[in-house]
């Protein structure tokens, strides 16, 4: 009798032993989206630019297989910060746009200003357009508790476009978020950075790719192949078939990645006090658009020298 359970009892030791061993043995696998405390957006931006990752790519893990994939923790805004930022009750007061606004830049400066400013301010003003389209959505729902087909449809669209989820979520839910993210850039930091990211309209992709933000795709039939790209890469800049085309992605960039989602909760709150002035603290919320550790210093400098600021009240007509 004994025998018997000797004999039937070492075939499930043997398999117990089996997987307890590949159980803690195999544990040595790891995620491959490992997790990495920075202490700054520069360290971040030695592993990768965030420009890289285009909302329409295919999933981080399978663009960058070979680096390190960063997930930055939300830190609350500092409060200081908050109290610089004044509730403003008066009323925006803006200014048209005129080619007297541009005579106090000479050369290839103005002519590029001349060119892309319009078609950043315009950009600026589709958004607001579409936010007042959301706030009346807003209204109606509060007082119908419904929309229509068609207004759902374009609701939708909005969502889609900027990467918010709108499926299973109530329609307030929605347009709450899309109007936490979705808003102006000011005129002076899209100028600037396109002046940075293009070398005023000079570098090769802007003059024969339309890019004038230097964002980076891996879509063969997006981009085109940096004569700079170091060996083992295999990102694009990505090409527009017009200027107006590229500004249009830059702020659906800024405006949906999840690196700029400070700069929207800071301009979220600004929105609330009305006070778009302090344009230093937006800024300060973009340093992880560039490699370059000095790269809001570098958007400081452009839009002071240059008096970029002037820009910000201005509007155009249609």
């Amino acid at each position: 009798m004994h025998k018997l359970l000797n004999l039937f009892c070492l075939p499930l030791c043997i398999a117990g032993s089996i997987f307890i061993s590949s159980g803690i043995l195999g544990y040595t696998s790891f995620d491959v989206n490992k997790e990495v405390s920075t202490e700054t957006s520069s360290q971040i931006n030695k592993l990768y630019s965030e420009k890289e990752i285009t909302l329409k790519d295919p999933p981080v893990s399978e663009v960058l297989s070979e680096k390190i994939i960063v997930k930055i923790r939300k830190k609350p805004i500092n409060p200081n910060v908050l109290k610089s930022i004044e509730n403003n009750d008066s009323i925006s007061v803006v200014s048209y746009l005129s080619d007297n606004d541009f005579d106090y830049l000479t050369g290839e400066k103005r002519e590029f200003v001349k060119t892309v400013l319009p078609i950043i301010i315009n950009e600026n003003q589709k958004i607001i357009i579409t936010r007042d389209f959301l706030h009346n959505l807003k209204e109606k729902l509060r007082t119908f508790k419904t929309l229509n087909n068609k207004e759902i449809l374009k609701l939708n669209d909005i969502a889609k476009k900027y990467n918010i989820k709108y499926s299973d979520k109530h329609k307030l839910d929605v347009i709450n978020d899309i109007l936490l993210n979705v808003d102006v850039i000011p005129n002076s930091i899209a100028l600037a950075q396109a002046a940075i990211e293009s070398g005023w309209g000079k570098s090769r992709f802007a003059k024969e790719y339309n890019a004038l933000f230097g964002e980076y795709t891996y879509n063969q039939n997006e981009g085109v192949v940096p004569l700079n790209r170091d060996d083992g890469e295999t990102h694009l800049i990505k090409s527009f078939s017009s200027y107006d085309n590229s500004v249009s992605s830059y702020f659906k960039n800024i405006n949906s990645h999840f690196a700029y989602k400070d700069f929207r909760d800071l301009r979220s709150v600004m929105r609330q006090k009305n006070n778009f002035s302090n344009v230093d603290l937006l800024i300060s919320k973009l340093n992880s658009y560039a490699a370059d550790d000095n790269y809001v210093s570098t958007l400081n400098l452009v839009i002071e020298k240059n008096k970029f600021f002037k820009f910000d009240s201005k509007v155009i007509s249609y």
